[in-house]
């Protein structure tokens, strides 16, 4: 049976309540989302740490709207990315290499989507431009004209506590 929500958490930029289960037969703490609300199932009951089971759903969850979300903005670029991964720099939101290889924060997935597809965008820009000149961000703000608006979001709530 479900309890209260002792907190939220966000996804996409809203925030959704957590509700834990507990389930004996489960081995280790984990995260469902349903689309309305998080659920952690746990083995016990009692105080738990849920950070590392909510970083593997993030993580994983991240892989696929990036991954989604790459594949709509990718036609928009005569170049291609050759990779991507989920990772926990602290100190960027994505980066592009000379390798193609594209990484992208798994705390994204808290902020809204517009937020994400700047970070999409201005790393998949980075296969025509690796630098910040003035080319690279008209070309931004071509493919995401409210980049500013989410550059600002992103500014300020990086260390939203899960």
């Amino acid at each position: 049976m479900k309890q209260q929500p002792q907190f939220h958490c966000y996804y996409l930029g809203n925030p959704y309540p957590l509700y834990t289960i507990v389930d004996p037969s489960v081995k280790k703490v984990t995260i469902q989302w349903d689309g309305e609300a998080f659920t952690c199932i746990t083995p016990e009951e009692g105080e738990i740490n849920i950070n590392d089971a909510l970083k593997s759903f993030y993580t994983k969850e991240s892989k696929r709207v990036i991954e989604e979300r790459l594949k709509f903005y990718q036609p928009q670029f005569k170049v291609k990315y050759k990779s991507f991964s989920i990772e926990n720099d602290s100190k960027k939101w994505g980066s592009c290499n000379s390798k193609k290889h594209l990484t992208f924060h798994w705390k994204l997935l808290m902020f809204p989507l517009y937020a994400i597809d700047y970070v999409v965008v201005h790393e998949l820009c980075h296969l025509v431009h690796m630098n910040h000149d003035r080319s690279f961000w008209r070309l931004v703000g071509k493919i995401c004209p409210n980049y500013k608006e989410a550059m600002a979001i992103l500014g300020t709530e990086k260390t939203r506590d899960l």
